[in-house]
């Protein structure tokens, strides 16, 4: 079998990183769209901003040049600290809430819109990265603009199951809390969300079934899961990675 074309937006870490490692080790060709270089010489990297429907076109062009696309796995995105409502200045508090709706649903919807005809021409899938702040409020750490955001998530992934049907399957896979590279963009500034990984996990271990969180390489298999033809009779479904947060 030819190898698949992948494409991961915000690939270059975090969980993007860990997903395009997964599908690397099975033999596809991934290309990423990320502000920095991918670290894997084996993966085609494309320096873009996701709000730039530009640079998600010129992903798509790279990823699949001859106008076939089998994976989009749409997954950059930004946090928010957990800064809550009326906690202080109300105009930066828009700024940032407006860019992180950019980054986290506009970029999806672009990333899906400068695909969706080569994706179709695969017969090929999407795979959005949502979260347990996609169901939750509460516990989770995030601020009033990332459960908006992973809400509106949600959303979209149903809607794009129903208009991508029968030629193009739309899934997800929402992690529970995990240490990774997420960052908040705050005055200028990028810093990372998670600076304890021992102390989330500690955390962790007192709210889910099995004692722990999910591993990286246990979030992104299911991704390739989801990928794969044996999850050829599933769309519009969210995988839940939490270890049993959610049970």
């Amino acid at each position: 079998m030819e190898p698949r074309r992948v494409l991961v937006t915000g690939g270059a870490s975090g969980i993007g990183a860990d997903v395009v490692r997964n599908f690397c080790s099975v033999g596809d060709d991934v290309t990423i769209l990320d502000r920095v270089r991918s670290t894997d010489p084996d993966v085609r990297s494309v320096i873009g901003d996701v709000t730039a429907f530009a640079d998600q076109q010129r992903a798509v062009a790279e990823a699949a040049p001859q106008g076939r696309l089998d994976v989009l796995v749409a997954n950059a995105g930004i946090h928010d600290g957990g800064r809550r409502l009326g906690s202080g200045d109300s105009a930066e508090m828009i700024r940032g809430f407006t860019r992180l709706l950019e980054v986290n649903v506009v970029g999806y919807v672009q990333s899906i819109e400068a695909s969706v005809a080569a994706l179709r021409r695969a017969n090929g899938c999407v795979v959005l990265t949502l979260s347990d702040a996609s169901f939750d409020v509460q516990g989770n750490g995030s601020g009033a603009a990332y459960v908006a955001a992973k809400h509106a998530g949600l959303g979209l992934l149903r809607a794009a199951a129903r208009d991508l049907a029968p030629d193009v399957r739309v899934n997800a896979v929402a992690p529970g809390g995990v240490a990774t590279a997420l960052s908040v963009e705050r005055g200028g500034q990028t810093t990372p969300v998670i600076d304890d990984p021992d102390a989330l996990a500690d955390r962790l271990a007192h709210r889910t079934l099995l004692g722990r969180g999910a591993r990286l390489d246990e979030i992104s298999a299911a991704y390739l899961f989801l990928a794969s033809a044996e999850a050829a009779a599933i769309t519009g479904q969210v995988l839940r990675v939490d270890g049993g947060l959610s049970a």
